[in-house]
């Protein structure tokens, strides 16, 4: 694992540090917002490298891109939201999984309506288990 370069990366390294232990002791989530400090491209590598990646990504494409993944620290998440091709959103977020991984109830109750109509519509899909 590489330092922190001092500075800006350093900084946010340490202030993740005491959001995930406030995490870790409360399961309070938290979020620091990139987007509105002046970090340079030099500041947010070192500490896109110093946060690392471990081992769960994801990429939504809804309105743009976004990029999801997990740093070499569990509960350490990084969340990147694209917008005519730049950087939109830059998120850490420490919890358990990030806010957009997780279903809408609007979504899945629609969701829902989807899956009985495809179920009614092909009744022979799901088989019931035969007893051995």
């Amino acid at each position: 694992m590489t330092e922190p370069e001092k500075g800006f990366a350093g900084a946010l390294a340490s202030e993740t540090l005491a959001k995930l232990t406030h995490f870790a002791e409360t399961g309070e989530m938290a979020t620091i917002d990139l987007g509105g400090l002046p970090m340079s491209n030099r500041d947010r590598a070192a500490l896109d490298d110093f946060l690392g990646c471990g081992e769960v990504s994801a990429t939504i494409e809804v309105i743009g891109r976004t990029e999801v993944w997990e740093t070499q620290f569990s509960g350490v998440w990084r969340v990147r939201h694209f917008g005519e091709g730049a950087i939109a959103t830059d998120l850490i977020e420490i919890s358990a999984c990030p806010k957009i991984l997780f279903a809408d109830r609007r979504d899945a109750e629609s969701a829902a309506r989807h899956l009985a109509e495809a179920l009614e519509l092909n009744p022979g899909i799901v088989e019931t288990p035969h007893e051995i």
